[in-house]
């Protein structure tokens, strides 16, 4: 009986110390292939693999070292583990991904697009790929799919649109295919597409993108950029009837039918700083604003203050005028003086926009004096649609150059006049 127990026990024995064995072996496997993992060199990641050879990441891991590696640079044996990773666990978007981008390289594009599609139905929602997708199917000349993939990237990633555009122009896709297929239809992406339009100088497509804005929801910053737009691109008629379109539903502001005159000549009504409205400009050591005390009609006028520390050159206020060409007209305004020192005071000028051939400055105005009266009589010159008027102090060469005091202008006006003929001829 004693026996039997003792050869029982022995066999038990015996058996464990095989599972143990058998334990280790497997269990040593895996533990060996990550020491040679952490090596992180070639041969440490070959003997990772061999000792665990079930193991997708180090196949995934080795086609990287290929495909990155700058001394053992080799696409093909790249590929060669990206799809062995792939086998052993075939839901890794990211290998999907990096050997879509081989077989690109290598002129598969069949293949490259399938691992492609893999990478994008087991992460739909990754915007980089949606990217990456959408510019391989672009410049591969799969347009239906790249711009239904880019349409949704550009729901994610709104501040991606600048390169989303970039993209379709450059691949030759027009404007009417971007605005059916690419651009969001909501306002926010129209008035971004038409900024984009705008910053890169595409007159045509801007007219087209503003006549399909809900004129409604158009915001002052997008509607100044489009007028001011226009302007530089000397389509005055266009300009001028937007301004009119727009500035007519505004409440306090008086609808015209005349289109060549100046624009809140008082600084009565709010300034758009930009357009057909004033332009105010600031720099340091001066400080321009609307003063409602002292003014000389109505009920405000434009103050600019000098801090007596710098020797500034400024456009104060600037406006753009439609003009008749090779007409003449009688251009005054009224500044007031407060302790305005140096000779260079200030001054009203006009000169062509978009032209040449006009520049004439009026006298300049210092010290302290009460409302005088500057003119400028000029005739357009006969290319010249638009003249520019400003008010200005230039930069004083005199030792004593530092400005300092206030000046109030008001009271602008602009006219044409058939009697400047006479007048001008009649001058010495």
């Amino acid at each position: 009986m004693r026996q039997g127990t003792s050869s029982t026990r022995l066999l038990f024995s015996a058996f464990a110390v095989i599972v143990f064995m058998v334990l280790v072996f497997l269990l040593s496997r895996p533990f060996a292939g990550w020491l040679f993992f952490n090596k992180g060199d070639e041969k440490g990641l070959l003997s990772a693999a061999k000792f665990d050879p079930e193991n997708a990441t180090y196949y995934y891991l080795l086609g990287r070292f290929y495909n990155l590696s700058i001394q053992s640079h080799d696409l093909k044996k790249a590929a060669e583990f990206y799809t062995r990773s792939l086998e052993l666990n075939p839901l890794q978007a990211g290998v999907w991904i990096d050997l879509s981008k081989i077989l690109q390289t290598a002129g598969k594009k069949e293949a490259a697009e399938y691992a492609l599609e893999r990478a994008i139905k087991l992460n739909p929602r990754d915007t980089a790929l949606m990217w990456e997708a959408g510019t391989f199917w672009l410049i591969n000349g799969n347009t239906e799919k790249a711009v239904s993939m880019l349409s949704q990237y550009l729901l994610l990633r709104p501040d991606k649109q600048t390169g989303v555009y970039d993209l379709c122009f450059k691949l030759g896709l027009t404007n009417d295919y971007l605005l059916e297929r690419v651009v969001p239809v909501s306002y926010e992406f129209r008035s971004a597409y038409l900024n984009y339009l705008l910053q890169t100088k595409r007159a045509d497509e801007a007219v087209e993108i503003w006549n399909s804005l809900d004129k409604q929801k158009i915001e002052k910053d997008i509607f100044i950029s489009y007028v001011n737009f226009l302007i530089n691109n000397s389509m005055y008629e266009k300009a001028t009837s937007v301004w009119k379109d727009i500035t007519s539903k505004i409440e306090g502001f008086e609808d015209t039918d005349e289109a060549f005159q100046l624009w809140n000549p008082g600084f009565e009504n709010e300034i758009f700083n930009g357009g057909f409205d004033w332009t105010i400009n600031e720099t340091e050591g001066v400080d321009v604003y609307i003063d409602d005390i002292v003014r000389m009609a109505g009920s405000r006028s434009l103050g600019v203050t000098f801090d007596g520390q710098h020797n500034p050159g400024i456009v104060i206020a600037r406006q753009v005028v439609r003009a008749r060409p090779s007409s003449l007209y009688h251009m005054r305004s009224y500044i007031k003086t407060e302790g305005l020192t140096t000779k260079n005071g200030i001054l009203m000028n006009v000169q062509g926009h978009n032209c040449k051939g006009l520049g004439k400055n009026s006298a300049v105005v210092t010290g302290t004096t009460f409302w005088k009266e500057v003119t400028i009589d000029f005739e357009a010159p006969s290319e010249c649609n638009a003249v520019l008027i400003s008010f200005i102090r230039e930069r004083s060469s005199k030792l004593d150059n530092k400005i300092e005091g206030t000046a109030w202008i008001d009271g602008i006006t602009l006219k044409q006049d058939t009697n400047l003929p006479k007048i001008i001829s009649e001058k010495p």
